[in-house]
């Protein structure tokens, strides 16, 4: 039987070029480091005997798949960072709106609302924007009541046509 110690250095030189393809072929950063690493596994099992010497390559990918899966494994944990208190925090866009903007079309957008909606519609869009996850949920009077206001509010807007 052989053992990695009796395969001969152009075996392992080919296995290596085999390897290095094998891991920029699936994205990796440092197909060398991750080939090497491999050989490195197999070099360290001194038990691991061989039936004949073409089955060394056959080994040497089956090692490869199970590094480039502990790599993966590892690409997707993430370390903990401390969050940077003086970050600002993401002003959501609104159609081609950033930062103030948003606040000063919703301030106008409230604005025409108090002012061309009736009592009913503005309370229904209120409630909705109140609402909290843990609420109950709206029976179909109200939200067709909802839909309506906020239909009527988005053209009287010019949000849609």
């Amino acid at each position: 039987m052989l053992t990695c110690r009796s395969i001969p250095s152009e075996k392992w030189v080919h296995a290596h070029k085999v390897l290095v393809y094998f891991f920029s072929r699936k994205g990796v950063v440092n197909p060398e480091d991750m080939a090497q690493e491999t050989l490195m596994a197999i070099w360290a099992r001194e038990d691991y005997e061989f039936e004949k010497e073409e089955d060394f390559l056959k080994v040497c990918r089956g090692f490869a798949r199970k590094i480039l899966l502990e790599g993966y494994r590892a690409s997707t944990k993430h370390a903990a960072e401390e969050l940077d208190p003086e970050t600002k925090s993401r002003v959501p866009g609104i159609q081609g709106l950033k930062g103030n903007e948003v606040s000063v079309f919703l301030n106008e957008v409230f604005s025409r609302a108090d002012a061309e909606l009736e009592e009913e519609e503005r309370a229904a869009i209120q409630a909705a924007v109140d609402r909290d996850s843990q609420d109950h949920p709206v029976d179909g009077k109200q939200r067709i009541r909802l839909f309506r206001a906020r239909k009527k509010l988005a053209k009287l807007t010019g949000w849609r046509p």
